[in-house]
């Protein structure tokens, strides 16, 4: 090899080391730095242009001309998906590429909580998801009520507690979906017919589920207040159910339910209507809805709370010792200056 050929030589591989270097600092080199926000959010209706502005906004890519390069490349504005995105600092362009382009969205857990009211749920769902409070409630007033055999008061009812993993790019549209086949699945032919062997129908298994739920304490005495419950719907009787008085005229910081509470016109109130409510009273455990389609047998019909403080019941079929139970549980309240 001659002097030049060596001139040559040497110039070819600088010019290969350089091109290297630069490959490497283009693909490989960390490219993202600290952002205010934990994660970095991707709307289902972004276009490319607002989620690249979106990057550059948040601060969360230091050198923007790398990162475009590299995203063209990997055909990034064709193929990015939806979601939350955790995004450390020093991600490389093409490992902070291949996150967005293949879904590698961090998951949302939602946990929907027993004794939660209609708007509590509605208002957990929009702080979580992509979805706001508007819409959700626009999807809950959907064609679904109706074709899914719903009505405007038991659709409530697809809420049942748990927790559930979601996309936080989800729309109200998907997220009520999502519950009403939630709910479709836990409702297996098997609790259907559980259901029926106690003349309920699933959506009032879950509005006597949420029933019991507001009457007990201790979980085991669900599948006995669930008994006592149907005992009185089979015979005729007025359920008179506490809980549903509490629905009515608010339960917040009520420990007692007056006789002019009994006494308020509404659908829900159980005192004056025969039957089950036309909507559960807020989300009942699931753990309701079992003792609901295997309650105990018995011939209970009265209720009452017991006067120690321990939040157990007195279950009878005796009008007379049923007085005699109410009596002293009101003296109880009496003491403790329990006033509503």
């Amino acid at each position: 090899m001659n002097k030049k050929q060596r001139k040559f030589f040497r110039l070819f591989l600088l010019l290969t080391f350089l091109g290297v270097a630069a490959g490497y600092y283009v693909l490989f080199l960390g490219n993202t730095k600290d952002s205010d926000d934990e994660y970095f959010y991707i709307r289902n209706d972004d276009t490319y242009e607002m989620l690249r502005s979106n990057l550059i906004y948040a601060g969360v890519i230091d050198n923007v001309q790398t990162f475009d390069l590299v995203a063209n490349q990997m055909n990034l504005p064709n193929t990015y998906k939806a979601g939350r995105y955790a995004i450390p600092k020093g991600m490389s362009n093409i490992k902070l590429v291949r996150k967005i382009r293949s879904g590698q969205w961090d998951k949302v857990v939602l946990k929907i909580m027993a004794e939660m009211s209609r708007d509590e749920v509605l208002n957990y769902l929009a702080k979580n998801l992509q979805a706001n409070r508007e819409e959700l409630d626009l999807a809950m007033n959907g064609s679904w009520v109706e074709t899914s055999g719903f009505t405007t008061e038991n659709r409530w009812c697809i809420f049942l507690p748990d927790h559930y993993h979601f996309n936080w790019a989800t729309t109200a549209d998907q997220a009520v979906n999502r519950f009403t086949d939630e709910y479709n699945k836990f409702w297996t032919s098997s609790r259907k017919k559980k259901a029926e062997a106690q003349g309920l129908t699933t959506k009032e298994a879950c509005i006597l589920a949420s029933i019991v739920d507001g009457e007990a304490i201790h979980v085991d005495e669900m599948p006995i207040i669930a008994g006592l419950y149907l005992n009185r719907i089979k015979k005729g009787i007025l359920m008179q159910a506490d809980p549903t008085v509490l629905y009515v005229v608010g339960r917040e910081g009520r420990r007692r339910v007056l006789n002019r509470d009994l006494k308020r016109q509404d659908p829900y109130n159980t005192y004056l209507n025969k039957g089950l409510p036309p909507g559960p009273i807020f989300l009942p455990d699931k753990r309701a809805v079992e003792a609901s389609i295997n309650p105990k047998k018995h011939n209970y019909i009265f209720m009452c709370a017991k006067p120690d403080g321990s939040y157990r019941h007195n279950f009878t079929s005796s009008i007379y010792q049923h007085n005699r139970n109410a009596a002293a549980y009101r003296r109880s309240l009496d003491r403790r200056g329990v006033k509503r």
